[in-house]
């Protein structure tokens, strides 16, 4: 779901859902192994999809939000069972897995997570706090520094931002990015292993 997509104006959330259906043809193609139904927009800014386990949620999300940088978004994973059969696109298909994503999702928007696990067992609640007490302590800059250090390297990241491959260095090491990148593999390790 996208952070606060209400206050677009109507060009800028065009423009948003454009970008939301191409990047979700690029996760389609990219992830096609791990989805079980394909990702899909639902209420305009919104996502569904269907993985067959949660080894890829991590790297998927991160992902994203590097593409999808103009807003904030909050990703929540449901584990579970389908009730329906498997059809093309997820929105097409039910069963706990969507409840608990949505609960989730419903849970983390009051508390202004930006990661939210349902049907995932106790540990991943304190891990998604973190992170989201971490993001939103940066600025917006760092925010969107932070979405492309968690998916490319430096050289890249320099020229995505439009800065020098020093200043990339100099933001990182502002946001202690050695401890994140380490908060960070702990909470995709507990991802993947729940």
């Amino acid at each position: 779901d996208a952070v606060a997509s209400r206050r677009l104006s109507s060009a800028a959330r065009g423009r948003l859902q454009a970008g939301l259906r191409a990047g979700l043809e690029v996760v389609n193609r990219r992830w096609r192994r791990v989805v079980a139904a394909r990702f899909a927009v639902t209420l305009g800014d919104q996502f569904q999809g269907l993985l067959t386990g949660a080894d890829a949620v991590w790297e998927l999300t991160h992902w994203l939000r590097a593409e999808l940088r103009q807003v904030d978004w909050v990703i929540a994973a449901g584990r579970g069972a389908i009730h329906t059969p498997l059809a093309r696109s997820a929105p097409e298909v039910d069963g706990p897995c969507f409840h608990r994503a949505r609960e989730a999702l419903d849970a983390a928007k009051g508390r202004r997570l930006l990661l939210a696990f349902g049907g995932f067992g106790m540990g991943l609640e304190g891990l998604a706090e973190y992170y989201s007490a971490l993001y939103w302590g940066w600025t917006p800059r760092q925010r969107g520094a932070a979405s492309l250090l968690r998916v490319a390297q430096p050289a890249e990241v320099a020229a995505r931002l439009k800065i020098g491959r020093s200043a990339v260095s100099h933001l990182a090491g502002r946001m202690g990015w050695k401890l994140v990148a380490a908060g960070d593999a702990v909470l995709r390790q507990r991802i993947q292993d729940a």
